[in-house]
């Protein structure tokens, strides 16, 4: 299947913003386990 890259940009847009998220929460629950 081939997509636009329109499509693509959107995918990864919101790829990145979730894997922000993720690493933000990762890092609190890192520090929370330290403490």
């Amino acid at each position: 299947m081939k997509r636009s890259s329109r499509d693509w940009k959107k995918r990864g847009n919101m790829r990145w913003k979730w894997r922000k998220k993720r690493i933000r929460r990762l890092k609190r629950a890192r520090k929370a386990n330290k403490m």
